[in-house]
């Protein structure tokens, strides 16, 4: 797509949004050139919600006024050697995307910069950077105790000072992995649930003198592990 096509494009679909939504946004600005992630390599960002907030007499939030900015370049690099890149369906979704932003900013809410600092913090995992071992917390779990992230489950366990097994609910029924004991912070992939696309995160219950003598982070531990049914009682 041409940039004078996505410009108009953009255009559209803003003013196909309902006025109330749009409410506090002073429009959509595009951008020709590409820009990079700021701390991930070969990530490239679609677009921003740029925020302005003036408070009220009592310190609370009085306006909220927003721009939405996207980055045809950026759009341009992903599409490049993709030939099913569907320019409209993306740029829909990040339009979407930055308005949810515009909006939790005028409520004062911050769940979607959690989810999207979550999904950064995934993506260095993959990577092989470092990252937060226990992003998968800041998210809301389901009745299980279960998290779901791009494709995956997250499932948090925690264990005492001397159990070997990390046990957990999964369809109905529990299950368990086998943690070292020397482990006090293990990612385990679970191989034979889900595909191998279930990860169980024990974390090890440690005394007070060794949390006040550690300095950094807790070592952390990743193997494949098979998960084994617990019976029936």
């Amino acid at each position: 797509m041409r940039h004078e096509a996505f410009r108009e494009s953009a255009g559209r679909m803003y003013d196909n949004i309902p006025a109330a939504f749009r409410r506090g946004i002073s429009g959509v600005t595009v951008e020709r050139a590409a820009k990079g992630h700021p701390t991930l390599p070969g990530i490239w960002t679609l677009g921003e919600c740029v925020t302005d907030q003036w408070p009220d007499a009592t310190g609370g939030i009085a306006d909220t006024r927003s721009e939405i900015v996207l980055y045809y370049g950026s759009f341009e690099k992903l599409a490049v050697g993709d030939r099913r890149f569907d320019w409209e369906a993306e740029l829909w979704e990040t339009m979407l995307h930055e308005l949810l932003h515009h909006r939790e900013a005028a409520a004062d809410e911050e769940s979607l910069d959690v989810f999207d600092w979550a999904v950064d913090q995934n993506f260095r995992r993959h990577a092989g950077i470092d990252f937060d071992p226990l992003f998968h917390r800041f998210l809301p779990a389901d009745e299980q105790g279960h998290v779901r992230l791009e494709g995956e489950t997250f499932i948090d366990v925690r264990l005492g000072r001397s159990d070997r097994l990390a046990t957990f609910r999964w369809r109905g029924g529990e299950w368990t992995v086998r943690v070292p004991l020397e482990a006090s912070l293990l990612w385990s992939r679970v191989r034979n649930l889900a595909g191998g696309r279930t990860w169980v995160i024990a974390e090890r219950r440690q005394p007070v003198w060794r949390l006040l003598s550690r300095r950094g982070p807790m070592e952390l531990w990743e193997m494949d592990r098979r998960a084994l049914p617990v019976p029936p009682a």
